[in-house]
């Protein structure tokens, strides 16, 4: 079986789509045909960012794919739209200046691309 080094970054930008992108990543990473270099979570939309919150139920599940090195990433903007308090973030969350921008980045990256 010939495995597959890749980079791929998923698109979160609704509240159900952050809550389905755990099991996404998961089954990514417990998939034996790929061996992922990177994974990046993007979050741009403001509600769905909550499932990003110290506070969460699902903060641990977010806290043990950052361990498995795993990357959350939320737009700036949409941080402010609703309001989210950025010091509430589960720890190793990263702000980017736009989640637009991020997207272009990796992808120029040669990232493979996934939303949700």
């Amino acid at each position: 079986m010939r495995i597959v080094r890749m980079k791929t970054v998923f698109h979160v930008s609704t509240p159900e789509a952050a809550e389905r992108s755990i099991a996404k990543v998961q089954n990514l990473l417990a998939d034996e045909t790929l061996e992922s270099d990177t994974v990046a979570v993007l979050f741009d939309a403001g509600e769905a960012i909550a499932i990003l919150e110290r506070d969460s139920n699902l903060a641990d599940d977010v806290r043990k794919l950052l361990d498995w090195t795993v990357e959350y990433k939320v737009c700036s903007n949409a941080i402010q739209n609703p309001a989210v308090d950025e010091s509430n973030l589960v720890a190793g969350v990263e702000t980017v200046s736009s989640g637009v921008g991020e997207l272009t980045r990796l992808q120029a990256r040669e990232y493979a691309y996934i939303r949700l």
